[in-house]
Parts: structure tokens; sequence; C-alpha cells
């Protein structure tokens, strides 16, 4: 049973800086849970509400966690949802340990890689981190005034997208244009200035720098190579999680 110390505990890794500490995140509903256990993600825990026990759906689920040897406990409805982040709990919660999760050494970030530049709204950033493992990118790097990718909204935007991205690491603006310029790759800045996408052929490996639509790219980035998505109607910007996709889209083509 879920007691009141351990409800507490779980509850403060909504705030990042236990999160920091504790290197440990919840991840609220079945369908996460289910895309973590397919990509091996280490889990230290699961509860279930039990008043949901003998459904299909959960006794497939216990049967994973048994072939895993995945600890998992049925609880009462209001313990899980004391847990749960969400106004209305699916009744499966887990807790996994993030600290190997993803590798930080830019030495190993050899492909394709999307740069997130002062993007902080959580939602943005799931659904940026979910459109990246779409295409493919497997590679994320953030200045160090983004948001944090563990937080609660970010993880359930991204729906899973978080256990197919290999590499991840925050640094300032200065260190990531000298790495990607050190490692001879093609810098597209996403900016409404920029030359059009459609106009865009890439020779070689590439990195996609994405800025807020409230801040815009930081100076930094301000001297390389823009690039826009055409603009048929009359509303000033995109929302940068739906140009991430059209971008990418063109750069992967």
């Amino acid at each position: 049973m879920l007691s009141n110390n351990k409800i507490k505990y779980l509850r403060s890794l909504d705030k990042k800086k236990f999160r920091l500490i504790e290197n440990k995140i919840i991840l609220d509903g079945l369908r996460l849970i289910k895309e973590g256990l397919n990509q091996k993600i280490n889990f230290e825990s699961i509860w279930i509400n039990e008043a949901i026990e003998n459904t299909s759906t959960i006794i497939d689920l216990t049967k994973i966690l048994k072939q895993k040897n995945i600890s998992y406990f049925f609880e009462s409805e209001k313990n899980i949802q004391a847990v749960s982040n969400t106004k209305n709990s699916q009744g499966v919660i887990g807790l996994i340990f993030t600290d190997k999760l993803y590798n930080e050494d830019l030495n190993m970030f050899k492909d394709n890689i999307v740069v997130l530049d002062q993007i902080s709204d959580p939602g943005n950033l799931g659904t940026i981190i979910r459109t990246c493992a779409w295409f493919g990118i497997d590679s994320i790097l953030l200045t160090k005034n983004s948001g944090d990718i563990f937080n609660s909204k970010c993880v359930r935007s991204a729906v899973g997208g978080h256990f197919y991205i290999k590499n991840s690491k925050y640094v300032s603006p200065s260190e990531i244009l000298s790495y990607l310029k050190e490692n001879d790759y093609e810098i597209y800045c996403a900016d409404l200035d920029g030359d059009s996408i459609n106009n865009i052929k890439t020779k070689k490996k590439w990195a996609l720098v994405l800025g807020s639509e409230a801040h815009g790219l930081d100076k930094e980035f301000q001297s390389e190579l823009k690039i826009t998505i055409p603009n048929y109607g009359k509303i000033e910007s995109l929302n940068v999680s739906i140009a991430s996709g059209i971008i990418l889209n063109q750069l992967c083509s």
C-alpha cells in the first residue's frame, strides 16, 4: 500500500529540484508506460488502480511486468489519484530512473540534431520531442534557458517520444555553435525572415535551430542561415511545435 510518506515523495517529483536530486520521474497513463516498456526503460515500480485489476488490458500488462521482473502493486483509486499529475488518472502510474536515459557527451552527437533555443512551454517542448522521434531525430540540444524536458506536462505531451531520444544536453548557444561548426554541420535557423524551406537541398548532416515565438532566436544564432515556411495567409506566426514538423519533413525528405 502506498503510505502517506511515499505519496508525498512521489508528488515531490512534480518539482524540478526534486527530479534533479532523485533522477526519477512519474509516468502517468497506460500508453506512456507501454512505450517505456517497449523501449526497455528502467522502471523502479508501477502502481495500478485496483478497480481495473481484472480488465484484459491490465491482465496483459501484468504479464509483461512479470516477464520483465518489474515490481507492481494494486492500490486504491484514492491513492492513485493522490499521486497522479492529471485530473482524471487512467489508473496506472510508473516510476522511472532518468540518470542514464540520455547520453550527454557531445562527441556522441553524430547525426542530424535539433536545437531548442529558449522554448519554455512544456506542451510545445513535448510535442517537438515526439515530432523528432517521428522523423528519426535522436539528438536534441537545448539552450540553458529552455524548459525542463522532464516536466510532467512535457512528458505527457511527448506521449513516449522521450524514450526514442538517445542524446540530450543543456548547453549555451555559443557552445552549441562551436560544436556544430567544428563538426561541419549545416546550420538552419527557423525564422520568419528566412529563405523558403522549399529551396533547401541538404548535402550533409544538419542542425535545425528552433526558437520560441515570444523570444525569437538568441543573438548567437542571428548570423546563421535562416529558413522559413512560406506563409499563404495573414496570421503573423506559426506555433513552433507545428513548424518543427513542417521543417523536419522538408529536411528529412
